[in-house]
């Protein structure tokens, strides 16, 4: 018994630290979001408040079975539970609703083009010259938006004018990259049920073994 609960401690605590480590990624994505898109700081902030959460579920979950607490490893299967449940319903909300996220992305960029500097110059560090540079791409729907293109709508490598314009780039961006928080958002769900799994049995073993343990010391 004693050796299956060692055995049991050795798989939760590789999955405790995969977990973690996810935890730490979640809250990087924020990060790379805060930093790229200035308007998306709502959503960037949610997305490390959640990281935190799991960050710190995780920790609480190592270290109940770094101690072999069954008390600490069943509280870390309940708030486990609870953060399933609740990603599971975020992540259905999202995929429901990625077209009017898209239509409010599309916005937000509407609202980038019209509060650009005017008249653009080769010095004006806003948002679109930010995303000129970041996708190569020129102007609003394409580089006739401007009589004379500026420095950002080039090709650093190449020193070609970049044709396509910004806004469909943009939403095609925003689009690959929520499909991919989606299907890492799943990931990260199928690691929880999988540490769930591994902390629940777990704390059953170490009751067993205390209850094994009073029994035969009689």
């Amino acid at each position: 018994m004693a050796c299956s609960t060692k055995l049991l401690k050795v798989f939760a605590l590789i999955w405790d630290l995969i977990y973690v480590l996810l935890g730490v990624a979640v809250i990087g994505i924020g990060v790379y979001i805060i930093i790229r898109f200035e308007h998306f700081n709502t959503a960037a902030f949610i997305i490390i408040g959640f990281g935190i959460i799991i960050l710190l579920a995780s920790l609480f979950g190592t270290l109940g079975a770094a101690r072999e607490s069954s008390r600490m490893t069943k509280s870390f299967v309940a708030a486990l539970i609870v953060l399933i449940v609740l990603q599971v319903l975020t992540v259905s909300f999202f995929w429901t609703f990625q077209t009017s996220l898209l239509i409010n992305v599309d916005k937000t960029f509407d609202k980038l083009w019209h509060n650009q500097p005017v008249p653009i110059k080769p010095e004006n560090d806003s948002q679109i010259a930010s995303i000129e540079k970041w996708l190569d791409c020129c102007g609003n729907v394409s580089y006739k938006d401007y009589m004379l293109p500026p420095k950002t709508c080039y090709n650093k490598e190449t020193d070609k004018l970049n044709l396509e314009g910004c806004r469909q780039k943009f939403l095609d961006y925003i689009a690959e990259r929520w499909t991919a928080f989606n299907i890492f958002s799943l990931i990260l769900v199928g690691v929880e049920i999988i540490c769930a799994l591994l902390a629940y049995v777990l704390a059953n073993s170490i009751v067993n073994r205390w209850r094994r343990s009073k029994y035969f010391s009689k």
